[in-house]
């Protein structure tokens, strides 16, 4: 395994409303940066971070993921976190742990609860944050 210095190590959190697409954002990364050789899909139940039986079987992640990818020399950790209140506890010990976050936002759904209070956690947090617009491919997105 390679080894980083600290200096080449970032800790990246994705957080979001439930179903806004952070899981499906850690798949694109990780099939981008060489990690995977297909990209997985959380409704078929083989993306890389919801790997529980009850993740897969519900259809959305429980516990904070750590997926580790290299991009031009870095080691960028990926904490995928759930996206529904009966799991913040796993956002906040996630958010803790970051360096910058993506708040992942639904272009169909638009903005939601959850990502108003990820945005809120960054404040309190003081995290640089960047948003980042899911669905844009599907026909109904305005």
């Amino acid at each position: 395994m390679k080894v980083y210095t600290t200096d080449k190590i970032r800790n990246v959190v994705l957080l979001g409303h439930g179903g806004a697409g952070k899981t499906t954002l850690a798949e694109a990364m990780c099939h981008m940066t060489g990690v995977t050789s297909r990209m997985g899909k959380v409704e078929d139940g083989n993306s890389v971070s919801d790997f529980t039986k009850e993740e897969q079987k519900r259809g959305f992640s429980i516990k904070t993921s750590l997926i580790p990818v290299e991009w031009k020399n870095c080691k960028i950790n990926i904490l995928d976190t759930p996206g529904y209140f009966d799991f913040i506890g796993e956002v906040e010990e996630a958010i803790s742990v970051a360096d910058a976050a993506i708040i992942v936002v639904s272009g169909k759904a638009g903005v939601e609860v959850g990502a108003e209070r990820a945005w809120e956690l960054c404040e309190k947090y003081n995290l640089p944050r960047m948003i980042y617009v899911s669905d844009m491919d599907l026909n109904d997105t305005n």
